[in-house]
């Protein structure tokens, strides 16, 4: 698993299309010489091009449950979206049975924590004027670092559920059983993986590693026919469990308080959403915004088995079963068992500031005037042809020596017709072989 990216890039399966190029909301993906490339500094790990590339070039590696199992006290954390990769009719408790038989010593609903985080929310928002961005989902948060710095005051400064329930677990088996557990969380999608090595404010994180819910999915299906349950009626399970899906917070924070919110989901919606909030054309009274990349979403993530519109099925039907059984749910709005929580952010977020075309500033000064120029004369149709997402991208790679102006067929064009008028007119001025002979003359 890469130390900075999650999203990663097999060449050899690359054909040179230009898909990736057109859906990266970033604009870190080029197609040169035939070949995909990746800008590290401008990924955000959103798992768009891994969706829309049919030829599997891209892909995520996620810990292998071979080596998470010769771990001594290895602990899986699932989270609320899983749930939905199952019928309403199998219950959690059989799921989470699966799984510790699969080695785990333990298994931590994430939908614990979340719940918390929604009283501590409110609290926080009861508390503060202004308007807020959830901080759940770590693709939104990298990605107003990387293009929205203006609105990093607006990130609410709580960790999310998996950061606050690892640190809950790490904590409590410690003082408890004195055991130093290996933490690793069910993750749907690749940004959960790079939050482990790069963690969004905090020194690090308190997961170990990740794996993906594709890894292990089959082996938890297949065994849940040969698990028994003593009551299965008596599955308790969070009812923040609706965190899963688009909207789950939103409707959490407003079962306990009339407040208004916004949720929006998939990355090129969140975009728009967040230019608009840039733009101040958003109605103030919008308290809090819960945004996520992932369409419907994390059950929409790229490494679930289900698809969303089925998942969304499942757990919305598992909602109302948990809401059936409300008096079995434990979700008022108290902070009972919340000590174990320690929901501030220990480092500010800042922006990423990748924009630089030189770090050397006369070099950079010398490489923006060369861009203005090649800016000028590139067509501006934004087609990404050439394998860059737009002219002012592919004037970029120009100067920094990644593309070649041929690499345009517009200019390609224009230079080739530009050279066989030339050659006409010089074949007009070729001088007689013979005297006499005036030669042949063309029409340029």
């Amino acid at each position: 698993m890469s130390k900075k990216h999650s999203v990663l890039l097999k060449e050899e399966k690359c054909e040179g299309c230009t898909n990736c190029v057109k859906g990266c909301p970033t604009k870190a993906i080029r197609v040169h010489q035939g070949k995909a490339w990746i800008k590290e500094d401008l990924c955000i790990d959103c798992a768009e091009c891994i969706r829309s590339c049919e030829y599997h070039a891209k892909y995520t590696e996620t810990d292998q449950l071979a080596e998470i199992m010769e771990r001594e006290y290895p602990v899986l954390l699932v989270p609320p979206s899983f749930y939905s990769q199952f019928s309403a009719n199998i219950p959690a408790q059989k799921i989470k049975k699966a799984i510790k038989n699969l080695g785990f010593k333990a298994v931590f609903d994430v939908a614990d924590a979340a719940a918390a985080l929604s009283r501590k929310t409110l609290d926080f928002l009861n508390n503060n004027s202004g308007s807020y961005i959830s901080t759940s989902c770590p693709v939104v948060v990298r990605l107003i670092k990387l293009q929205f710095p203006e609105l990093i005051e607006m990130l609410i400064p709580l960790k999310s559920p998996v950061e606050l329930i690892a640190e809950k677990v790490e904590k409590k088996l410690k003082e408890e059983k004195n055991i130093n557990p290996d933490i690793f969380f069910l993750t749907p999608c690749p940004a959960k993986l790079t939050t482990v090595e790069r963690s969004i404010g905090q020194e690090s994180s308190f997961l170990s590693g990740a794996i993906g819910v594709e890894n292990i999915f089959q082996k938890i299906y297949k065994s849940l026919e040969d698990i028994e349950l003593e009551d299965e009626d008596n599955d308790l399970i969070n009812l923040a469990t609706i965190w899963g899906s688009e909207g789950g917070e939103e409707s959490i924070l407003k079962s306990w308080q009339e407040l208004n919110t916004l949720s929006v989901s998939g990355i090129k919606e969140v975009k728009k959403l967040l230019n608009e909030i840039e733009r101040n054309n958003i109605p103030e009274e919008i308290k809090y915004f819960e945004l996520t990349s992932c369409v419907d979403g994390c059950i929409g993530g790229v490494l679930n088995v289900l698809n969303s519109f089925q998942a969304h099925f499942n757990l919305e039907k598992r909602i109302k079963k948990i809401q059936k059984n409300s008096q079995k749910v434990n979700l008022e709005l108290t902070q009972k068992d919340d000590e174990y929580y320690n929901f501030a952010l220990s480092k500010q977020i800042k922006a990423d500031n990748f924009s630089k075309l030189d770090h050397d500033f006369k070099k950079a000064m010398e490489k923006l005037e060369q861009l203005q120029k090649e800016i000028e004369d590139l067509p501006g149709l934004d087609c990404a042809a050439c394998g860059a997402p737009d002219c002012k991208t592919f004037a970029e790679d120009i100067v920094n020596g990644r593309a070649n102006k041929t690499d345009c067929i517009f200019m390609l064009r224009s230079m080739i017709s530009e050279m066989a008028a030339n050659l006409c007119n010089l074949a007009n001025e070729l001088p007689p072989v013979m005297p006499g002979d005036e030669g042949e003359k063309y029409e340029c």
